[in-house]
């Protein structure tokens, strides 16, 4: 949020075409509408919403503008599920983010409150990323690192290392291989080692990673 000096392009009296500044200051934000209320296909009992970009299981994926059908004379909860697809109920959820309640009658919205949080949008996209091994080192990708868990697959012949980025966070990874131990390690650094089929949160510190849970 800027202070008492914006940091947004400003809008003078003397611009010409300033409808072409003001749709380029909304395409900057428009992240953050993910899930809001689109106003020109609402009508009746028909929420419509804008979509935008979510992590679908560490993958960057693309979710569509869409129109939901809202239940009458209720209070509806509209919610986005980890898949990206936004859902309509008249209970909540504890699985999906919270977008909208939005109460009706019979033929109408009479009211809505925006529910939607950064955090638990942030949550619900993480999700769980999976690294076939190969029986070799494998190093996780960006969009992986993202993920909260992070699970191992494929028959190993030795202890391979799962090679995650040098920064402070948590990851729960699940050792799915069979035939070896995975270790976590990043590229320089001490690592944990994960038992097959075995599962652990371990802690990057920025310089190494470390053990938070014991095999389980």
């Amino acid at each position: 949020m800027s202070s008492s000096t914006s940091k947004f392009d400003q809008l003078s009296t003397s611009q010409a075409s300033k409808e072409v500044r003001i749709n380029q200051l909304m395409d900057s934000v428009s992240p953050s509408a993910l899930g809001a209320r689109r106003e020109s296909t609402t009508t009746g009992l028909t929420w419509g919403y804008y979509g935008g970009q979510m992590m679908v299981n560490g993958v960057p994926t693309d979710i569509a503008n869409g129109t939901v059908t809202l239940t009458g004379s209720a209070t509806n909860y509209v919610q986005l599920t980890q898949a990206g697809t936004v859902v309509v109920g008249t209970t909540r959820d504890p699985r999906y983010a919270p977008l909208y309640s939005v109460v009706t009658t019979v033929s109408g919205v009479t009211s809505y409150t925006d529910e939607r949080d950064a955090a638990s949008l942030a949550r619900l996209a993480y999700g769980i990323a999976t690294q076939a091994m190969a029986d070799s080192n494998q190093t996780i990708s960006q969009a992986q690192a993202l993920c909260d868990t992070l699970v191992t697959t494929g028959a190993l012949t030795a202890t391979r290392n799962l090679v995650v980025p040098l920064v402070r966070r948590r990851w729960v990874v699940r050792n799915n291989c069979t035939g070896g131990s995975i270790q976590v390690i990043g590229a320089s650094g001490t690592g944990v080692t994960i038992a097959t089929v075995k599962v652990a949160i371990v802690e990057c510190d920025g310089t190494n990673v470390l053990r938070v849970t014991a095999d389980a």
